[in-house]
């Protein structure tokens, strides 16, 4: 705590020692060049524009029409800086940001990130979670010759996480990218690619202080919550498995893209390769390998009056999770583990398509962007239960932004989501003489599932007033409003924040 507030007050220390200085918002100019949305770290001297930003925040957050992992309610206070910087033959870009978040009644997954890995732990004890979260990412892109550039750039999340009422638990995270990239550009056409290697990880640790006469009870979600539900000790959750620290996960991915730009159009192409697994050393419980490809394409047109700029994102993503079957022999005092084989248990297909379109002004800027999820699951845990899923899932949503309202910068926004989920549940063989059947936490399955495909409109307003050279303050408020509930307590969120900062 003592470093988190250091850093709290240095980066207040660097908001007001810049007040001399005035320019535009950083994220215009940040989204101004559409290299800055792909992977390729040269593309920022495509864009010749200096400017960074500093701030510090806070926010609160409330409501019923929450996902079951999220907070009955909640705070977070951070910091956050972003620069961009052009010299003769060099570029810069990096950021940093902390966040410190507190969530009260909370329980359902542990995971820092849930629905991130195809597997989940689920934990029923209602209580408070404290959070860190420190980022950077830093790159950089060098003129080499006339019509040549290089760079590389990194980007680093890193988070903990702790519950402080049995079932308690302590998490930490790790994200991790390095992308080093090339580009040839002459004139009004460019080209480059960049290789990507990417890191991530979790561990779980959870435990319990002192004896109680109930027990607590976790579930292990191994795709569709389906999955074992019992004792969080018990041997088939792997939350208390000798020889292993905690429940840890990890998943390491390999690729590349590459860019083409010829004048206002820039189209950027991606595959990754993954392959991640839950468990370590001998105890590998599950692996899930899988494949992305993801493409963006990008245009603009226009004049001094305004500009009007298209995307279209692509991304397609292939992953199966299997599980293994291991048995522990034990000879002459000395255990080891061997593993006979592995079963496939969970298949997921994920298409996704994002079109957006956005008018920019001096004065005036706005955007308007759906998106359309399709998922195709299929989880077959015991033979010959067989159990299939499409889910899909789209949004609209809209913002405007009028720029010197007198000293101030006004935004709304409004959006508009819905989603439907077709579910089969079959045997592959009437002839197989199974009796158990796969057991499903149905109760936190549905709320999750309306959740995400319930009918709900959100709206927000933000107001910055502008001070001299360069600083500002911000409030700003939303409000989202779910319609035909069932399974969720409550039909409104909100959420409340308010930020100090300075560009320059």
């Amino acid at each position: 705590m003592n470093k988190s507030r250091n850093i709290l007050f240095a980066l207040c220390l660097l908001v007001f020692s810049q007040a001399g200085l005035h320019a535009q918002t950083y994220e215009r100019v940040f989204r101004n060049n559409f290299w800055n949305s792909t992977d390729n770290i040269t593309g920022i001297r495509q864009d010749t524009v200096s400017r960074s930003y500093a701030e510090i925040s806070g926010s609160y957050t409330g409501g019923g029409f929450r996902d079951s992992w999220e907070a009955e309610e909640g705070w977070s206070a951070g910091a956050s800086t972003a620069s961009i910087r052009h010299l003769e033959r060099i570029s810069f870009a990096g950021s940093f940001s902390f966040t410190q978040t507190e969530g009260y009644g909370m329980c359902g997954s542990m995971f820092i990130q849930p629905g991130y890995y195809p597997v989940d732990v689920l934990e029923f004890t209602p209580g408070r979670k404290t959070m860190q979260t420190y980022g950077f990412d830093g790159g950089l892109s060098y003129d080499v010759a006339e019509h040549w550039r290089i760079g590389a750039a990194m980007d680093f999340a890193s988070a903990n996480m702790s519950k402080r009422k049995d079932l308690r638990h302590t998490n930490w995270r790790l994200d991790m990218t390095v992308a080093p990239g090339f580009m040839f550009h002459k004139g009004d056409f460019a080209a480059g690619a960049s290789a990507i290697f990417r890191k991530t990880s979790e561990s779980v640790d959870p435990e319990q202080v002192g004896t109680t006469e109930s027990s607590y009870y976790a579930f292990l979600d191994k795709g569709l919550m389906y999955g074992v539900h019992s004792v969080w000790t018990g041997s088939g959750l792997h939350l208390d498995e000798a020889g292993v620290n905690g429940f840890p996960v990890k998943e390491f991915s390999f690729g590349g893209s590459g860019q083409f730009q010829f004048r206002n159009f820039l189209a950027d192409i991606m595959y990754l390769h993954t392959s991640g697994s839950v468990g370590e050393k001998e105890y590998i419980w599950f692996r899930f390998p899988g494949d992305e490809i993801s493409a963006d394409l990008f245009y603009r047109t226009g004049g001094s009056d305004g500009q009007h700029r298209l995307r279209l994102g692509l991304l397609m993503k292939e992953r199966n999770m299997s599980e293994s079957v291991l048995e522990k022999i034990t000879e002459n005092g000395v255990t080891n583990v061997f593993n006979h084989g592995w079963n496939r248990i969970l298949s997921e297909r994920t298409w996704k398509i994002s079109p957006e379109y956005g008018f920019v002004a001096e004065r005036f800027e706005a955007r308007l962007k759906a998106d359309v999820n399709m998922e195709n699951s299929a989880s077959s845990q015991i033979y010959p239960y067989v159990c299939t899923r499409t889910l899909l899932t789209w949004k609209v949503q809209a913002d405007a932004t009028v720029y010197g309202v007198g000293r101030f910068d006004l935004k709304v926004r409004a959006g508009y989501g819905a989603g439907r989920a077709d579910e089969e549940s079959r045997m592959a063989s009437e002839e197989s003489g199974v009796q158990t059947s796969p057991y499903r936490l149905q109760e936190w399955y549905d709320m999750h599932m309306e959740y995400i495909t319930a009918q709900h409109l959100r709206a927000g307003i933000a107001a910055r007033y502008n001070f001299r050279k360069g600083m500002y303050i911000e409030a700003e408020g939303t409000v989202v409003h779910g319609f035909g509930l069932r399974h969720i307590d409550g039909s409104g969120r909100y959420n409340a924040g308010l930020a100090v900062g300075v560009t320059f």
